[in-house]
């Protein structure tokens, strides 16, 4: 492809070379912040991206400072949190009202709700991160 601008936001390598910083900032916002943003590359993105960061400056293809990637990505990571709790409590009622939609079904709130109510918010959310479901 001459002179055209190809990003494949699935590629993480693809990101990185062709967006640098403000492409990892905007996945990692998404990621956080949007519902559909669960299929983005965050993670190795971010495993280039300091891979990218410790590049010898010698080698060809593209470099990033971690002076800026480091407040950069936590920026962006602070504000898509934010952004998703503020969606979340401005829409999010939306979903009681509709109890057993594709996305939403009330047994799983009263599940959270219990498992919560067990453990604490610290332990539950540690054992939903760790714990299969049963």
């Amino acid at each position: 492809m001459t002179g055209g601008f190809a990003l494949n936001v699935l590629d993480a390598s693809s990101v990185a070379s062709s967006v640098g910083l403000l492409g990892l900032m905007a996945i990692i916002f998404a990621e956080t912040a949007l519902f559909v943003g669960f299929f983005l590359p965050g993670d190795s993105l971010l495993f280039l991206a300091g891979a990218l960061c410790a590049a010898d400056a010698a080698a060809s293809g593209p470099r990033l400072n971690l002076a800026t990637v480091l407040p950069g990505v936590a920026v962006a990571a602070i504000a898509g949190a934010q952004t998703g709790y503020l969606l979340g409590r401005r829409f999010g009622t939306r979903l009681f009202d509709r109890p057993n939609s594709r996305l939403f079904h009330r047994e799983h709130v009263e599940r959270a709700h219990e498992v919560l109510r067990r453990y604490g918010f610290g332990r539950a959310v540690v054992l939903a991160r760790w714990c299969e479901r049963s």
